[in-house]
């Protein structure tokens, strides 16, 4: 088959980063993958061959407007001097909003079939936040009817579809994200990055306003009224950080809470952490949390995401609802207070999601038969 791809992930340009690895090995499978990838000029990419079979090309945009157009025109060229052969051509997008109209002109185009991935439960009530997000619901709706293969990364997406009345040209497959194996947690407060606390709770997140980060800190303004010790770690940057300092400052919680940035390699926090706490209102997976299971921590969660699929309340974790604020605060306090309830649920978390990993093999045979089937559909 030959492939073509387009998305926003440029990290496939960082040798050895784990996206351009587990691309590499899609490579192996095709005849050619090419993979455009939405970037502003500022970014300083340019195209890169990373193997025989696999070619990256930047959009090198002039600005986030013409990312579309740009994706559009560099498409048709490549289709066209690749000689993409109709009928063993499938075209994917990264998500059905603005690469999946890139993908979806293209395949109308040349009439290859369509193939979308679904990464984020856009239908959830949370994600229309403003003109942008509505835009995108909309779009993503009449691009999933429209493609020949889904892909949903869980059940909770392909749940919403059933509940949104979506009737699709196919069987939606639900593959997760892809997962590998952190170094395992060994905890050692001689060397925590924050020794001033005696009980660690860590956040690794973007700072934007789906991630409601302000309700952890409303959550944590309860617990330390009763555990003076504990701390709050966040780390991720976003456009909602200099409100969150401020509203830090407000509940008077600010001296124990530590905003980092973005953190790259987060195996020291994870190693440290007392727990994992995620406030998001909507996700299509979840990957830190997952992260943070695989490293034995134990997590508390809102009900979003893997919550109910991988992580189950009272097993292997904390689950509540979204905005309850006091939920989380009193499922933190229970971890504090009791030292067996978290290694209870730690050891339960981890052993459930390593017992669903594949193998990077069984992964992408399971990825290339989604773009076989979409072939077939067309």
């Amino acid at each position: 088959m030959y492939i073509f791809s387009i998305g926003s992930d440029r990290k496939l340009f960082e040798q050895g980063s784990t996206v351009a690895t587990r691309t590499t090995q899609y490579g192996k499978r095709f005849e050619h993958l090419a993979i455009v990838v939405f970037s502003l000029k500022s970014h300083g990419l340019s195209a890169l061959k990373l193997s025989p079979e696999v070619t990256l090309y930047p959009t090198n945009s002039r600005n986030r407007f013409m990312y579309v157009l740009d994706a559009i025109r560099i498409g048709k060229e490549v289709i066209l001097r690749e000689k993409f052969v109709r009928g063993q051509s499938v075209i994917t997008c990264q998500d059905p909003f603005e690469s999946g109209l890139v993908g979806w002109r293209i395949a109308g185009k040349f009439r290859f079939p369509l193939h979308l991935q679904v990464h984020t439960d856009f239908l959830s009530p949370y994600f229309k936040t403003g003109t942008i997000q509505c835009i995108r619901v909309i779009l993503g709706k009449f691009l999933i009817r429209k493609a020949q293969g889904v892909r949903v990364v869980s059940k909770r997406i392909l749940d919403s579809f059933k509940k949104h009345n979506i009737v699709l040209k196919c069987e939606p497959q639900v593959l997760p994200i892809r997962i590998t194996f952190p170094v395992p947690k060994v905890p050692d407060m001689r060397s925590a990055p924050f020794p001033e606390f005696k009980f660690t709770i860590l956040m690794m997140s973007r700072l934007e306003k789906e991630k409601r980060i302000q309700d952890a800190l409303i959550a944590f303004k309860t617990v330390l009224q009763i555990y003076s010790h504990a701390g709050l770690v966040i780390a991720g940057e976003g456009r909602e950080k200099a409100t969150l300092l401020k509203y830090a400052q407000d509940l008077d919680v600010a001296g124990s809470v530590r905003f980092l940035g973005w953190v790259s390699d987060t195996s020291n926090l994870l190693a440290s952490a007392d727990v994992f706490l995620s406030t998001s209102e909507y996700e299509g997976y979840g990957m830190s949390v997952i992260e943070a299971g695989l490293a034995g921590v134990p997590v508390v969660t809102t009900d979003v995401g893997v919550s109910g699929e991988v992580l189950v309340d009272g097993r292997n974790s904390y689950i509540v609802s979204v905005g309850d604020t006091m939920g989380v605060a009193n499922r933190i306090i229970d971890l504090i207070t009791h030292n067996q309830v978290r290694s209870v649920l730690s050891q339960a978390l981890r052993e459930d999601i390593t017992a669903r990993i594949p193998s990077l093999t069984q992964y992408t045979d399971a990825y290339v038969q989604g773009l076989e089937e979409t072939l077939k559909n067309y």
